[in-house]
């Protein structure tokens, strides 16, 4: 008998048959497959995790500026402040030396002339009675006068001479409490009775309201000349003898002009002196009318 023909193969076994056909092939392009996508997922976890570190990274970074910079804000504030303060406080201390700087300038300047003022010489018949400051200056064209801090409560009296270590500075003319006027030599109200040393002649020293005074009643015939020293005679008891004046700086066919040694512009510290009475001699002085009459009208002294 004759065979029928064979039925069609279906699909699924068309690919078993393939499949067997072809099988180590497939199973070597499967393996194939699966290394490639072993390998492609190692560089796409590797690219990922890149990516993921690096937006990490940006997104923990964006905070930290804005905080980096309110750090550095208030750094630079403190560093402000720490500036003031360190400022404030080298004004302070800046202000205190120079405070104490002027007060040993002061103390400087008050001991030198302290020190100038020991040098006044002795003066005989005349003791220094007290030291005192020249406080002001209401001197003027027309006026000559120095304001010391001493008065009668240190025993200031009126026509004390008043010296510095150059010599004669002028006289006591009003005394207050606490203070005294000096009215100075070269004032024109000044009429001071001195002696030129090298001629002896004696002569009256007037003040002129400025920085010269002149020689009044000389004798007829002087004998001065420039260069010539004048000291206090000590006539009238005004003035004890021997104090420094002057220097006689012109001479000419009017007058005779003398300038004083004391430093006018830097007259600070004075000395006051007191001059001892001059005793008067022993016995009693008769007076007008214990002289006889007849003794009176010759002019005769009475014994």
């Amino acid at each position: 008998m004759h065979p029928g023909p064979r039925s069609a193969a279906t699909p699924w076994q068309k690919l078993r048959l393939f499949a067997r056909t072809h099988a180590k092939g497939l199973l070597a392009s499967v393996a194939l497959l699966l290394l490639l996508v072993g390998k492609l997922d190692v560089k796409l976890f590797a690219v990922a995790s890149e990516r993921a570190a690096d937006l990490v990274a940006a997104v923990a970074a964006w905070p930290a500026a804005p905080l980096g910079a309110l750090r550095r804000g208030a750094e630079t504030l403190g560093s402000l402040f720490a500036l003031v303060e360190e400022n404030r406080r080298l004004r302070e201390e800046n202000r205190r030396l120079v405070h104490w700087q002027n007060e040993a300038v002061r103390l400087a300047v008050q001991n030198a002339a302290l020190r100038e003022a020991l040098r006044i010489p002795e003066v005989p018949g005349a003791r220094r009675h007290t030291v005192a400051r020249v406080v002001a200056d209401p001197g003027s064209p027309f006026v000559q006068t120095r304001l010391i801090d001493a008065g009668r409560d240190r025993g200031i009296e009126k026509g004390m001479p008043v010296v510095d270590s150059y010599g004669l500075v002028g006289r006591v003319v009003e005394v207050g409490e606490r203070s005294a006027r000096v009215l100075l030599l070269t004032d024109f109200n000044s009429k001071i009775p001195v002696v030129v040393a090298d001629s002896r002649d004696q002569a009256i020293l007037e003040g002129r309201n400025g920085p010269l005074a002149e020689l009044r009643f000389l004798p007829m015939d002087p004998s001065v000349k420039v260069g010539d020293r004048v000291l206090t005679s000590g006539r009238g008891g005004l003035l004890p003898p021997g104090l420094p004046v002057g220097e006689i700086v012109q001479i000419d066919e009017r007058r005779v002009l003398v300038r004083p040694h004391v430093d006018w512009d830097r007259l600070d510290w004075v000395s006051v002196l007191a001059t001892e009475p001059v005793p008067a001699p022993s016995g009693q002085i008769p007076t007008v009318e214990a002289v006889p009459a007849p003794m009176r009208a010759a002019g005769l002294p009475a014994r």
